[in-house]
Formats: structure tokens, C-alpha cells, sequence
């Protein structure tokens, strides 16, 4: 009997959607109000807001004003029974603040349902694509963004070169090397270095250039350059001992600012083309 029953709530609900002129697949998305009739739907948007059709607009009319005052006085009340339980700490007192809570948190738990039942009415503000919330979709979310900027600088490495200022005394510039390689290897950098003094650097080609370190007004070490392949553009990327997500961070950076230089537009306009 239970199974004839469901059948025929089930003809009864799509007896009025087969009579429609639009098909399922022409209809507006809509949510979880997907296919209501136009009259509840207006009345959802804020049309109409005298009936409550379907559960989701309150009865009475309530203006910001009068709201403000309600939750007020609320507040006061409690504030004021919680002072008299602390001063006079009787079972009545005791009894008076706790049944004022209780009305309280009964509030926050409506507050926190339709908090919910707003998320699955109204989907479009909840967006899950461009925000998850489980640990998964995070977690898939963080790798696609990683992919996704991996692929620009590895674009940028096609379009620049880095130039490393160094002194051989300098111990953040021992430190800096390897992370350095490393991250050109990643990304497909061709690096040089040029030294302070003439002396040769332990990984990169290096060449010898006072004077344009004198130019520069560089007068602290390890500095990494970045230099268009056709020279018009060049820029600090950074400075000092750093890691390779820095370098990752700052990289990403550049190719950020590149999109508002004029002068660089065409060559940034091939690094973002992978965005």
C-alpha cells in the first residue's frame, strides 16, 4: 500500500511540470526553487512577502530598526539577570539567568538551521567550486592552483632570465645558490651571476662587472634580477637568503605587476596566457 502511496505523491508533484511549455533542460537554474511556480518565486525574490508559502520568509514584518531593539532589550535582560545571579547567587536567580540562556541559544540554533537551509535554497552563495570547505575538495583545490601557477612561471622562464649579484665572502649568498639552481631547475631559468670581485661562481656562468654593480648602486648581497630575453624589462625579483617557495611566491608576483606595465604588456600577455 506504502508503495502505491509513494507513487501517486510522485505523479501528483510531476503532473504539473509535464504540463509546462519549457522542457527540463530549458529551465532557468534556480537552486532548490528550480522549478516552483513563478508566483512563489517572485514571492522568494522579495515580491511579495504577505504568505508564507514556502518556509523561508517569516510571517511578520520586521524592520532593521525594530530588529535592532529587539535583540537589544534582549541583551539587556540577560546582562541584568546575569548581574543579579552574581550578586545574589539564590536557585530563583540561578533559575531566572539559565531560562533566558536557554531562549538565547534556542535562537542561535535557528539562526545556525537556516543558516543551512539557506545553503541549499540558495546554492549560488554558497560556492564550493572557488571555495570548498572538506578537507578534500581543499586539498584538490590547492593542487589545481599549484599546477596552475607552476605553469606561469615556468612561461615566465621562457620569457626571462635571472642575473644573481653575489660576493664570494657572503655566507646568504652560499646559501642562496643551491636553492636558487634548484628552483631554476623547476622552472626552466637560466641564471648567471655576476661577481663583485672576479671571482667565479660554484654553479652559474659568471661574469665580472664592477661597474654595473656600481651603476646599480648594489651594494648588499645575494640580489636576484630578472631580465626580459629582448633586455627592455628588467626588475629586482629579491634579495637576501630566501626559499623556493619565496622565490615561487615573489615570481608569481612579478607576473602579477607585469600586467599592469604598459611597457610589458606583450610579454606578459604571453606569460598569462596560461592563466
Amino acid at each position: 500500500m506504502q508503495k502505491y502511496l509513494s507513487q501517486l505523491v510522485l505523479l501528483i508533484i510531476l503532473l504539473p511540470v509535464a504540463g509546462q511549455a519549457s522542457s527540463f533542460f530549458q529551465q532557468r537554474y534556480r537552486g532548490w526553487l528550480w522549478f516552483e511556480s513563478p508566483s512563489v518565486t517572485e514571492q522568494v525574490a522579495g515580491t511579495t512577502r504577505k504568505e508564507d508559502k514556502v518556509g523561508i520568509l517569516p510571517k511578520d514584518e520586521l524592520t532593521p530598526l525594530a530588529a535592532k531593539a529587539e535583540i537589544e532589550q534582549f541583551a539587556k535582560e540577560l546582562e541584568e539577570l546575569k548581574f543579579l545571579m552574581l550578586a545574589r547567587p539564590t536557585p530563583l536567580n540561578v533559575k531566572a539567568y539559565r531560562d533566558k540562556e536557554q531562549a538565547m541559544w534556542k535562537q542561535a540554533e535557528m539562526l545556525h538551521d537556516s543558516w543551512d537551509m539557506a545553503n541549499l535554497l540558495y546554492p549560488e552563495q554558497r560556492d564550493l567550486i572557488n571555495n570548498p570547505v572538506n578537507v578534500h575538495a581543499i586539498k584538490a583545490r590547492r593542487a589545481l592552483m599549484q599546477e596552475k601557477d607552476s605553469e606561469q612561471i615556468i612561461t615566465m622562464a621562457k620569457q626571462f632570465d635571472l642575473v644573481l649579484f653575489f660576493a664570494p665572502d657572503c655566507r646568504y649568498c652560499q646559501l642562496l645558490s643551491p636553492v636558487l639552481k634548484h628552483f631554476a631547475s623547476i622552472y626552466g631559468f637560466k641564471v648567471e651571476a655576476i661577481s663583485q670581485d672576479g671571482s667565479e661562481h660554484e654553479y652559474f656562468t659568471t661574469s665580472n662587472a664592477p661597474e654595473l654593480i656600481s651603476k646599480l648602486g648594489i651594494t648588499e648581497f645575494p640580489i636576484v634580477i630578472a631580465v626580459s630575453h629582448d633586455s627592455k624589462i628588467a626588475f629586482e625579483l629579491i634579495r637576501g637568503y630566501v626559499s623556493i617557495a619565496e622565490l615561487e611566491e615573489y615570481s608569481l608576483l612579478a607576473i602579477k605587476h607585469l600586467a599592469s606595465l604598459p611597457e610589458a604588456k606583450k610579454v606578459n600577455n604571453s606569460i598569462m596566457s596560461n592563466d
